[in-house]
């Protein structure tokens, strides 16, 4: 994997762990388990807004020309998300591709 910038890094982790409270949410509605879902949809409320405020520096550093990789971002996604059912569904690895 190449050198990730420090707002790349950024990116995924924060990316990354919103698609995990996401799975964790999916968690939550299969086991009925209400009191889950919604503890785990606040936290992927506030993930959601600091990702959000991350893109819009991203963009804004992308209109400049020295933007994150999305080749980049979008490998490194994969790699780290591969435990999360979101992650995998959304961003699958090359055997996932099939």
């Amino acid at each position: 994997m190449k050198e990730m910038t420090p707002t790349e890094l950024r990116l995924v982790e924060e990316y990354v762990w919103t698609l995990d409270l996401v799975s964790r949410c999916a968690m939550g509605v299969d086991r009925g388990d209400w009191f889950y879902l919604f503890d785990k949809a606040g936290e992927r409320a506030a993930a959601a807004q600091r990702l959000r405020e991350l893109a819009h520096e991203a963009y804004q550093a992308s209109t400049q020309g020295h933007g994150p990789r999305p080749e980049v971002v979008g490998a490194a996604v994969t790699w780290h998300g591969r435990h999360y059912r979101a992650a995998r569904l959304l961003h699958p690895g090359p055997e996932g591709r099939r």
